[in-house]
């Protein structure tokens, strides 16, 4: 359909200007996300799910996100920040724009 094309394009266009003019970017609880991690394997490993929030794995930070699994129930997974590789979503709806803070003690930052 030759349509689809250029309302994608467009999405997407619409998409980067957002993100060009926000000074943080946040996900939303609730919204669904592909996320590409580093698996320990070759191959990185996808997940596709709903995020759930941030928590804490040992001492590092993560993020959790709601899947299905293979039986078919639903499992959190936790993905370490230091693994991740990618997230990716194709709805500006899914976009909070942040704004910074000059307060320290409310933004958390991972290295």
């Amino acid at each position: 359909m030759r349509g689809e094309g250029n309302v994608a394009k467009t999405n997407l266009s619409r998409i980067a200007e957002l993100l060009m003019n926000m000074d943080m970017i946040e996900i939303k609880k609730g919204g669904k996300y592909r996320v590409i991690s580093n698996s320990g394997k070759d191959e990185p490993m996808e997940t596709m799910g709903e995020f759930v929030g941030y928590t804490l794995l040992g001492e590092e930070g993560a993020v959790c996100f709601r899947i299905e699994a293979e039986n078919g129930k639903n499992v959190l997974r936790l993905i370490p920040v230091s693994g991740l590789i990618a997230i990716e979503f194709g709805d500006e709806e899914l976009l909070t724009a942040g704004k910074k803070t000059d307060d320290s003690d409310k933004t958390t930052y991972f290295n």
